[in-house]
């Protein structure tokens, strides 16, 4: 119940941070085009800023994706079958553990070797730029602990 309530409440956060930061995209792109454009007097920071928020936004809603089942599957066995519906939710499970680990933890070793670099137009470390994949994985791990739990329930059920 608590792992439950824990996920809303992280899944929730992360749908507050994309709509601002959705928002605080779209506004910077409008800014570089109309700069660029209109006033004939390009802002060189917009396009640094435009891929810190994108990357922010991809990571983690990656995250957010998997917890809310939205992203793509094929399915090519007969999934109305109980044994092959455990065995695919137990090979992504297992498959999605070993990618949220990867993540998490090569994610933080090339963010601290990034972070002597500075984003020159901004002024602020590469950290920064690459914070992101580590924190996909840590919410992921956590979205997969709920996964597991309704894998291990509906099995004794």
């Amino acid at each position: 119940m608590y792992l439950h309530r824990l996920c809303d409440w992280m899944a929730a956060i992360l749908r507050v941070f994309a709509w601002v930061a959705f928002a605080a995209l779209i506004t910077t792109v409008g800014l570089q085009v109309l700069a660029r454009n209109i006033l004939h007097e390009p802002m060189i920071w917009t396009g640094d800023v435009a891929q810190l928020l994108f990357t922010w936004l991809i990571f983690l809603g990656a995250g957010a994706g998997l917890r809310s089942g939205s992203h793509y599957t094929v399915d090519l066995l007969p999934m109305d079958k109980p044994l092959v519906k455990a065995f695919t939710g137990w090979t992504g499970l297992i498959g999605g553990v070993l990618v949220a680990l990867i993540m998490l933890i090569h994610g933080w070793e090339l963010a601290v070797i990034r972070s002597s670099a500075p984003i020159q137009t901004v002024g602020i470390s590469r950290f920064w730029m690459y914070l992101p994949i580590p924190l996909c994985g840590a919410v992921m791990l956590l979205f997969l602990a709920e996964i597991a739990k309704d894998l291990i329930i509906r099995r004794d059920a």
